[in-house]
């Protein structure tokens, strides 16, 4: 998520709720593993995006679980 400002060692708060929106950078647990991504919802299904040239978009599963929306971050010093 490095060119959404979230950097690896960042604290991402997330808000627990079950519904997002376009855009918005949601927690998503995918194969028993968390990750950060941004909300694409298009006619070809619902996509988790990076916000880092490095990773591809994920499309999201019957099994993906969305935890809630980031609505913080924080980072050390």
């Amino acid at each position: 998520m490095i060119d959404a400002g979230i950097r690896e060692g960042d604290v991402v708060t997330v808000r627990r709720q079950a519904t997002a929106g376009q855009g918005d950078i949601v927690a998503a647990l995918l194969d028993g593993a968390a990750t950060v991504k941004k909300l694409r919802i298009a006619e070809d299904g619902i996509w988790l995006m990076p916000c880092n040239v490095a990773f591809s978009p994920i499309r999201l599963e019957d099994d993906t679980v969305i935890m809630g929306k980031a609505v913080a971050v924080m980072r050390s010093l």
